[in-house]
């Protein structure tokens, strides 16, 4: 089976590195898959092209761009693809033109944000869109329900699954989460975006600060925040004890070396950091978002609050980070991971894309009388 993924770019972050794993686990199985990056390529592009997965950037500027729809159908009529596979909203409208023009038989879009609330016009311009994929794929049962609510887009057409990793980059680290109480680290992983509220997080950490003054807030991730958590930190007199670590890919190294793993975003569909973290064998310290309980089971290998309230994710940080039975939770996350593989999300995949190819349709549609 040909496949070719449609993202914007392969920057380091969950939605690219499920593209990444998903086109590795392909090459694995035999199939043919290829990654198209709308906007450039990035750090992940290293890995797949590595193991011999083309990745083809196109350079679209700013704005509306009639010219990658053309870029896009030339590279699909010379690639011949039995499946695009789009990620998210902003290339959706692009995939579909291409595919209708280039004949791709089958469009699948995943969406993995929890709602896009936050861009009304892109919203009404992914949910039109949607409609015209053959089926679109959600990260949780309460994010197809949210979505299904307000798209239009069918029942028949909405699929529900679950992101997945490599797991064996993350369970074969030896973990003791709270074995130094005194020097605590706390830690989260995602781009210095202002949907991860690092801010909110850098701000929880001052109070808990107080309270464990010889704790540490490790940050993995890279982005237009930087100078903003910075300045927070500063202000907050615990600038040498929040560490901005950049962009990294040795994620399973980095949350080895952590006690809690914290996550603050205001939105989140299926955060793979979270799914990381769990396998890693760390307990979880979370705002509480639609979906993520699905994932990670509250009050067994999770803690949720509310969002946008550093007081109380402070108070929940305090109370995790005070437990004798860290270590025990950290095992049972890693229980909970192993649903979570790689192999078993392109299984699912897998399916999708065989059940919406044109020869199984074919196979399914009655014969006519007589025939």
């Amino acid at each position: 089976m040909k496949i070719v993924q449609l993202v914007q770019t392969l920057d380091i972050g969950g939605l690219e590195r499920l593209a990444i794993d998903l086109a590795l686990r392909q090459k694995i199985d035999g199939d043919e898959p290829s990654l198209y990056c709308t906007l450039h390529s990035g750090l992940l592009a290293r890995q797949a092209e590595a193991a011999g997965i083309p990745v083809h950037v196109f350079g679209k500027t700013d704005g509306f761009s009639p010219r990658l729809i053309s870029q896009l159908v030339r590279r699909l009529r010379e690639d011949r693809p039995d499946v695009l596979h789009t990620h998210n909203a902003l290339v959706l409208h692009y995939g579909i033109a291409a595919a209708r023009l280039a004949r791709v038989p089958v469009v699948v879009n995943t969406q993995h944000s929890s709602n896009l609330d936050a861009d009304p016009k892109l919203e009404w311009l992914w949910s039109r869109m949607a409609r015209r994929a053959h089926a679109v794929v959600f990260m949780s049962e309460r994010t197809r329900d949210h979505f299904l609510g307000r798209s239009g887009i069918s029942q028949r057409n909405a699929r529900v699954i679950y992101n997945g990793i490599d797991l064996e980059n993350f369970t074969g680290r030896p973990l003791l989460p709270g074995n130094d109480p005194a020097h605590f680290r706390f830690g989260t992983v995602g781009r210095l975006w202002p949907v991860k509220n690092h801010v909110a997080l850098t701000q929880a950490f001052a109070i808990v600060s107080k309270e464990l003054p010889g704790s540490e807030l490790h940050i993995l991730g890279e982005g237009p925040c930087r100078p903003h958590i910075e300045q927070v930190a500063a202000s907050l007199g615990i600038a040498n004890r929040v560490i901005l670590h950049g962009a990294g890919l040795d994620v399973a190294g980095f949350l080895s070396k952590l006690d809690l793993f914290v996550l603050s975003s205001l939105h989140e569909g299926m955060p793979i950091a979270l799914i990381e973290a769990m396998a890693a064998g760390l307990p979880i310290a979370s705002v509480r978002l639609a979906g993520l309980p699905e994932v990670a089971p509250e009050n067994e290998v999770a803690w949720y609050c509310p969002s946008g309230q550093p007081d109380v994710l402070a108070e929940l940080m305090l109370k995790m980070a005070r437990r004798s039975d860290l270590a025990t939770i950290g095992e049972t996350a890693r229980q909970v991971a192993r649903k979570f593989g790689i192999q078993e999300t392109w299984r699912q995949y897998r399916e999708l894309f065989e059940e919406l190819s044109p020869q199984k349709q074919h196979l399914l549609r009655p014969k006519a009388l007589g025939v």
